[in-house]
């Protein structure tokens, strides 16, 4: 990735451009299905069910406005960005359904998270599978993972220069941890210490640090240096910003990893028991729910 130009992937194989829907919370929100989920759309025959992605936008693009002004210069890098300009890496793009939603209070409510999320999954014309659902966020967003992962939803979490620390108390997935060490917005020692505090005190959760020796600052804020290592965590190239390249990059590895994890029944069935008390009356997998804009 160069900037804002592409990395080389084949544009055809990717999904439409996202659609912008609202929920019936009101989250508005843009989602990405892959193109073979649309081939399945016209399709009789048994349909697959896809994981799901779940990405929080950081500070920068909060707003009460259109979900697609989240499609900015500033996030470059991240899941909505790449796909909307069809550069994002085959194992996010032909792999999920990606959903991006936006807001202007900050990610601090998990109740509000988990609410999007079911609406999501037991949304039937999405054909999502509840076993494989997944949150990454950027800065705000980041630290909104470690809000959501007090769920329960979700089968893995992936925190990039989260500007919060983790509770551990809340962490019961796996966690793949993202900073640059040169972030001067977010200071890398917020992720140190959710690192440390999740091994120290839940030992049988697998978590993953990648702590880069340097990261760029995002296009357009020139003087926020180290804060995009986005920029590394999705893509599948080193980054090019300003002339120079970035070593590190994550995005081929961390869609597989991704996939590896799943949900035990036993905790789907939960999800799916609270999910038809919180949509009563309204059935869970009302396509109603969601409303195209």
């Amino acid at each position: 990735m160069t900037d804002s130009s592409g990395n080389g992937h084949d544009r055809g194989q990717h999904g439409e451009q996202a659609e912008e829907y609202e929920c019936h919370s009101g989250l508005k929100y843009l989602l990405y299905k892959p193109k073979s989920h649309t081939l399945d759309d016209n399709d009789n025959d048994e349909k697959k069910s896809w994981p799901l992605l779940i990405f929080l936008h950081g500070a920068g693009e909060s707003g009460s406005g259109a979900a697609s002004e989240i499609v900015s210069e500033g996030i470059i890098g991240c899941p909505p960005v790449e796909l909307h300009y069809k550069r994002a890496v085959p194992e996010l793009y032909q792999n999920f359904v990606v959903a991006s939603p936006r807001t202007d209070i900050g990610w601090g409510r998990s109740d509000r998270i988990k609410e999007f999320a079911l609406r999501l999954i037991f949304n039937e014309t999405l054909r999502i599978d509840p076993k494989r659902v997944y949150l990454s966020g950027v800065s705000m967003g980041g630290a909104g993972v470690w809000v959501g992962a007090k769920t329960g939803v979700f089968a893995a979490l992936a925190p990039v220069c989260a500007a919060g620390v983790a509770r551990p108390k809340h962490i019961n997935a796996p966690v793949w941890v993202f900073h640059g060490e040169n972030d001067m917005v977010v200071p890398v020692g917020y992720s140190d210490r959710s690192v440390e505090i999740i091994k120290d005190s839940r030992k049988n959760i697998e978590i993953k640090y990648t702590r880069y020796k340097e990261s760029p600052a995002p296009i357009g804020w020139d003087r926020y240096d180290g804060h995009a290592s986005w920029m590394q965590v999705y893509s599948g190239e080193d980054p090019v910003v300003r002339g120079k390249t970035f070593k590190g990059h994550n995005g081929a590895e961390l869609f597989k990893w991704m996939l590896s994890h799943s949900l035990p029944e036993e905790q789907v069935s939960a999800m799916q028991k609270f999910a038809s008390k919180l949509f009563s009356p309204r059935p869970a997998n009302s396509a109603d729910d969601d409303c195209k804009r």
